[in-house]
């Protein structure tokens, strides 16, 4: 398994201390807040089933169907389970580290003082020894708050009667594996994707994007002389701008010189500048989508008012097939 984590060897560890393991439950908000959540003793093994031993299984059972679980790059198979550096995945590892170093200060979800309908996700907490070291193991699916039923215009059907809905939210845990972060010890904290679609609504995270971000950033400092600010990354700044990766994708590098982009950005009267040995210099977001844009030919002065525009959308019109 790449990266010093292997989910299938876990699996097959947690099979031992799934049962003693220790649960806890948390809904988060739409601003990756958690709330703890008091349980139901009758509650704990029908969760524990849920969240858990379904998991263990299925991957478990995932070795003979053919279960691949791969380092998310640009070469990772669409169908294989993403495995992820939980700091790569800002807004999880938001969530995991409140809940990790803030429990504290973490206050219970009420039902009669929180809105329900804020409710993103919820994650199960299991605390367990593995080889002598206590660790912690979350298990992570997404929740609708606008399919909870509320004491509001619902009812609840006792045999034969229908009576008023005696609950302040009703809630239904989806089945299915979406989310899993292990504690994987000097390998640090491990995101594993089981449901890719699901992972990244719920995390408002784009896996292509992050997977091409780290290349597109290295062709383009092939392409030209760059100068970044102090503390800025290439790859990083691409990682969550979509846009901009996928016109680095179209722009051919190799068809506008370093030259050419500034004696455009002139033209266009754009503050891209150049240092004194001659460099284009990123100092911000601005500056990279100012280059971006040059290079996917994204300005375009008109020949007949001479006004200056940033294209949202082009048509090629001089193409081979219309020369020839």
């Amino acid at each position: 398994m790449d990266g010093g984590f292997d989910l299938f060897n876990w699996a097959n560890r947690a099979e031992e201390w799934a049962k003693s393991a220790t649960l806890e439950l948390f809904f988060f908000n739409k601003n990756y807040t958690p709330y703890k959540v008091r349980l139901a003793d009758q509650l704990e093994n029908g969760i524990r089933r849920l969240f858990l031993e379904d998991l263990i299984a299925f991957v478990n059972q995932g070795i003979d169907r053919g279960l691949s679980v791969q380092r998310l790059d640009k070469n990772t198979d669409d169908k294989a389970a993403l495995l992820i550096d939980l700091k790569e995945v800002d807004r999880a590892a938001t969530l995991i580290h409140l809940i990790e170093k803030e429990y504290t200060d973490i206050i219970y979800f009420s039902g009669e003082e929180h809105d329900f309908r804020r409710i993103k996700g919820v994650a199960a907490r299991f605390s367990y020894g593995d080889g002598g070291e206590s660790k912690h193991c979350y298990v992570i699916k997404s929740l609708s708050g606008s399919q909870a039923l509320s004491d509001k215009g619902s009812w609840e059907l006792r045999g034969e009667k229908l009576e008023p809905f005696s609950a302040s939210v009703g809630i239904r845990i989806p089945e299915g594996n979406e989310v899993l972060v292990v504690d994987a010890g000097a390998s640090g904290w491990q995101l594993v994707a089981l449901n890719r679609s699901k992972f990244e609504r719920l995390f408002q995270f784009d896996a292509a994007t992050t997977a091409l971000a780290p290349a597109k950033a290295e062709e383009l400092s092939q392409a030209y002389e760059l100068s970044l600010a102090e503390g800025l990354d290439l790859a990083e700044m691409l990682k969550d701008k979509k846009s901009l990766v996928k016109k680095l994708g179209d722009a051919d590098l190799s068809a506008v010189s370093q030259d050419k982009i500034m004696d455009f950005a002139d033209v266009m009267q754009l503050p891209l500048m150049l240092s004194e040995t001659g460099k284009i210099i990123i100092a911000d977001d601005r500056d990279l989508a100012m280059l971006v844009n040059l290079v996917d030919e994204n300005y375009f002065v008109s020949a007949t008012t001479g006004k200056r525009y940033e294209v949202k959308g082009k048509k090629l019109l001089d193409t081979d097939d219309q020369n020839s």
